[in-house]
């Protein structure tokens, strides 16, 4: 299961803000950033997405300049959390101690083995950085939340093309593992060919995560994509120091 990570802030929300889609602006408003290039993984993509929507119909609260969306193995129809973990925790037999080591097993065995391309790559140290989280206590509630929240994000068909159409000239880059078993290569180049102004890399020899399977090769796709939107140094001598 990816990792994700939540913003804090001491600033309350509106309630029409959107719980997560408030987050992110609160999130720069806190740390007074003026001008962003937001990057998404998964259903992270689709509320970077969403931010940059908002914020080009200037229903923008801190005014913030977003150059560029980066999309990391985007899928506008995929759950986060798959059904068989979802139903159970829905159920009274989600509660008990008998069911919390399946999931357990489900999550950071099943879902995680097919969210590598290369196995080999999938230690026991990696898995054991997995299975931390699920050591927590709440971690059950916490998995529920987010499930609940990803199946809100999923998109009909025509919502989601109304939603690229929003992006205009927007730079997007979008990133797919070539052999993701979660969301197909072929999703990756629809998406691409909607955004008026994108580029598609394929990651050869990586799956759903590319961040954390093949990160020299994600850096290698994002600095020349990053330099012609914001001011960077050479970003082949930055290559070189990997």
């Amino acid at each position: 299961m990816k990792k994700h990570q939540y913003l804090l802030t001491q600033k309350k929300l509106k309630q029409e803000d959107g719980a997560q889609g408030g987050l992110i602006f609160s999130f720069l408003s806190v740390w007074k950033w003026s001008s962003v290039v937001l990057v998404g993984h998964d259903d992270g993509g689709l509320l970077a997405l969403k931010a940059a929507q908002r914020a080009q119909e200037s229903v923008n609260p801190v005014h913030v300049d977003i150059k560029g969306v980066v999309l990391l193995s985007v899928s506008f129809s995929r759950e986060v959390v798959p059904a068989f973990a979802r139903i159970l925790l829905r159920t009274s037999l989600g509660k008990k101690h008998l069911v919390r080591p399946l999931l357990q097993t489900e999550i950071t065995q099943v879902v995680n083995r097919r969210a590598w391309h290369d196995a080999t790559k999938l230690t026991t140290e990696v898995l054991n950085l997995y299975k931390a989280p699920l050591c927590v206590e709440g971690w059950d509630e916490a998995l529920h939340e987010i499930g609940r929240l990803s199946y809100e994000t999923i998109l009909l068909s025509q919502t989601a093309e109304a939603l690229l159409k929003s992006m205009k000239e927007l730079p997007v880059l979008v990133v797919a593992g070539a052999e993701d078993g979660l969301v197909s290569l072929k999703s990756a180049q629809v998406m691409a060919s909607k955004l008026v102004n994108s580029r598609l890399v394929a990651v050869s020899g990586c799956g759903h995560l590319p961040h954390e399977e093949c990160p020299n090769a994600l850096l290698a796709a994002l600095l020349p994509f990053l330099a012609k939107i914001v001011s960077l140094p050479d970003h082949h001598h930055i290559l070189q120091r990997q």
